[in-house]
């Protein structure tokens, strides 16, 4: 019900969530059963296009299944990963976001100009993101947390729902938490083995602050590697 009414916050004026609201408590122990009998299914999407800022291909759920991704993001997504994020990933996190993506840069950029005077930013984006996300790679980050075989099952049928081996859908509320915690596999080899100690990633947008050319391009050729090895990313 919680993840109900997180789901509809200023959308209840749409014709799917009115027919919801109507009989909120019958469709919720439905879905409850559904969920605690391994009875749910995933549904299907419908597409539909942005074009700000550029051309993008949406993949909307129906709403019962988007309650679905929010309890799972609420209740077992978010408090199993986010403590492992770095503090400078800033994209679809609590108290985070491109705001403050934008500060922290500017401030980064300010100390580092203090420090050494001159500096490189190398500033990198992740070629299709969404679209080139490895399925199988993407379970095996998510199993190395999550033990609970019925959990895995549900998350496991949310990413297969389209029988493709790559690629998620951009609409899902749990697309946003996947794509943070694929890329955290990134953040991690940046911080701990490339020991970058300026850098920041809204999504698959990312910059890194160093003293020299000479060191960026190192970093951006390692970096390309680990992503292409193990992540199948450009």
């Amino acid at each position: 019900m919680e993840a109900h009414l997180k789901s509809k916050k200023g959308k209840a004026y749409k014709k799917e969530i009115i027919e919801f609201n109507l009989k909120q408590e019958e469709y919720i122990m439905w879905l409850y059963k559904q969920l605690k009998n391994n009875t749910y299914t995933h549904g299907g999407y419908t597409t539909f296009y942005i074009t700000e800022p550029k051309i993008r291909k949406i993949e909307k759920s129906r709403y019962i299944d988007r309650i679905v991704h929010r309890w799972i993001v609420d209740n077992f997504l978010e408090p199993y990963f986010v403590p492992q994020f770095i503090y400078s990933s800033f994209a679809c996190i609590k108290n985070k976001g491109m705001h403050k993506s934008c500060i922290y840069v500017q401030e980064t950029m300010k100390h580092c100009k203090r420090i050494w005077d001159d500096y490189y930013i190398l500033k990198m984006d992740v070629a299709k993101y969404f679209d080139n996300i490895n399925k199988k790679k993407l379970l095996e980050i998510l199993g190395r947390k999550i033990k609970d075989k019925k959990l895995m099952d549900l998350i496991k049928q949310i990413i297969y729902v389209q029988k493709k081996e790559k690629g998620i859908e951009i609409g899902n509320y749990t697309s946003q938490m996947f794509a943070n915690i694929y890329l955290n596999e990134i953040d991690q080899y940046i911080k701990q083995e490339l020991k970058i100690k300026y850098y920041a990633r809204y999504l698959d947008d990312s910059i890194v602050i160093v003293k020299t050319k000479k060191e960026a391009k190192t970093a951006l050729k390692k970096i390309e590697e680990f992503l292409r090895k193990n992540l199948n990313l450009e």
